[in-house]
């Protein structure tokens, strides 16, 4: 009996530290993925939403310089942007003297208007430009009164110098984005400073046609995701932007969030809202566009 009793205890113990040992294997093995998933901060989510907030400052832009170039060109603004975006738009200063310092507004008024690509708009720009924006030293700041664009809201200040020509014969400006700051029916927030650069690199001989207008865009920003995160966005292969499409065409962005880096694509040329970005050796394609700051899964 007492020999018995003996080997059964034994083989308890052995069967314990299986269990035991089992147990830590399973502890261990949750914590690396726990860990992992902790590592892999960058996502499809945030990286549209850079994608698609980079279409949003570019879409403000375009209308903004829409209206400034018909008004150095004495043409009837309300007559060309009324087919494009329904806006009210209205100069304050001397219009005699194109020189001189004026402010242009563009108000959709505070119920949404639909524009030619069909996003809604409501609210006011208000841009207060010194001298004729094709002058080399010319400056406009550009501020917002309640705009909103596919119901988010956009905060902040855009500041654009012109640079006149560079060496490749193509106009250039230097665009600043200080403490812009999106913000969606969510309830969710996207904040972006930084520093581009713009050259007008085709359109820039036919001001009557502004649809055939392109152009090549460098620099970097920063700010806190919709996940409250830190990233930062530098281009490290110039977007290419047409006037005639809301989306941008191609480049490359290098996108770091915290202490990761990928690089996304923003695609071949088409005017369409498909990406894609590698992560790891892998390729995963995205779509951006969606106009909202979505909690990740």
């Amino acid at each position: 009996m007492g020999i018995r009793k003996k080997k059964d205890m034994r083989a308890m113990r052995v069967t314990i530290w299986g269990i035991l040992i089992l147990l830590g294997t399973i502890s261990c093995s949750n914590s690396e993925e726990e860990m992992n998933m902790e590592m892999q901060i960058t996502n499809s989510v945030n990286i549209e939403e850079n994608a698609m907030v980079n279409c949003i400052l570019e879409d403000i832009l375009s209308e903004v310089e829409k209206n400034v170039i018909f008004a150095d060109n004495n043409t009837n603004i309300a007559s060309n942007t009324k087919q494009d975006s329904i806006p009210m738009i209205k100069i304050s200063g001397d219009e005699k003297y194109r020189s001189s310092t004026k402010t242009i507004s563009i108000d959709y008024g505070s119920n949404n208007q639909v524009d030619h690509l069909g996003r809604h708009k409501r609210g006011q720009i208000h841009n207060e430009i010194t001298g004729r924006y094709l002058t080399n030293g010319t400056r406009q700041n550009i501020r917002f009164e309640d705009f909103c664009i596919n119901d988010i809201k956009i905060e902040g200040k855009i500041e654009i110098i012109s640079n006149g020509f560079n060496d490749y014969e193509q106009l250039s400006f230097t665009i600043s984005y200080d403490s812009i700051l999106l913000v969606s029916e969510n309830g969710l927030k996207y904040s972006i400073s930084g520093t581009k650069t713009k050259e007008w690199i085709s359109g820039y001989d036919t001001p009557e046609d502004l649809w055939d207008d392109q152009f090549l865009i460098y620099g970097e920003c920063h700010g806190i995701n919709s996940e409250n995160r830190e990233y930062n966005s530098k281009i490290s292969t110039p977007l290419l932007i047409s006037r005639a499409c809301e989306f941008i065409l191609s480049g490359e962005t290098e996108f770091q969030v915290e202490t990761e880096t990928i690089f996304y694509n923003f695609g071949d040329g088409m005017c369409d809202n498909k990406g894609y970005y590698t992560q790891n050796g892998e390729v995963t394609n995205f779509e951006f566009g969606r106009y909202s700051f979505r909690k990740r899964n």
